[in-house]
């Protein structure tokens, strides 16, 4: 006999049910203090078992880090509070600054050697001439492969845009 879900167990996540998300933005210091014991105490009423919340680093209104962590319970007891927070992915996702150098014939340079990928919205077009699709981003080119396929799918941003090589 299989288990099937029922709708009684799903909370909206409404004020007074398990399960709220959280944006918590770290503005003067990194993602990890978010972890540290005792760094949510003080915020102990807004909180319930089960709720997650989302610690985000931004700067200069691009988010460059990210974790997320869940409250595994909340204690309140007179003046003493306690949120035992705690991450769900050991991992800080990490999102580096985008820079790209652009010379007269509209092709892209990677200004570092790490991935990028198309955040905006990219457009893979054919080009009868060079025999390749371009994937453009505000009318500049930034990758061209032989291949259809693999140039929509980094215009969508479903995948990295490959390092060019280095001359």
């Amino acid at each position: 006999m299989s288990i099937k879900a029922k709708t009684h167990n799903l909370n909206k996540p409404e004020d007074g049910n398990y399960g709220k998300q959280f944006n918590y933005i770290c503005k003067d210091h990194d993602v990890q203090t978010c972890f540290q014991p005792n760094f949510f105490d003080t915020l102990a009423g807004n909180f319930m078992a089960g709720d997650t919340i989302r610690c985000l680093k931004i700067v200069k209104e691009r988010v460059t880090h990210m974790c997320e962590g869940v409250v595994l319970s909340v204690n309140i007891d007179g003046n003493k509070r306690e949120v035992d927070f705690r991450p769900i992915v050991a991992k800080i996702m990490t999102f580096p600054e985008v820079n790209y150098l652009h010379d007269n014939d509209q092709k892209l340079e990677e200004k570092e050697s790490h991935e990028e990928y198309i955040k905006k919205d990219g457009v893979a077009k054919y080009n009868k001439k060079t025999r390749q699709y371009e994937v453009f981003v505000d009318d500049i080119i930034v990758y061209a492969s032989q291949n259809k396929k693999f140039a929509e799918e980094v215009a969508r941003g479903d995948k990295a845009i490959p390092e060019r090589p280095k001359k």
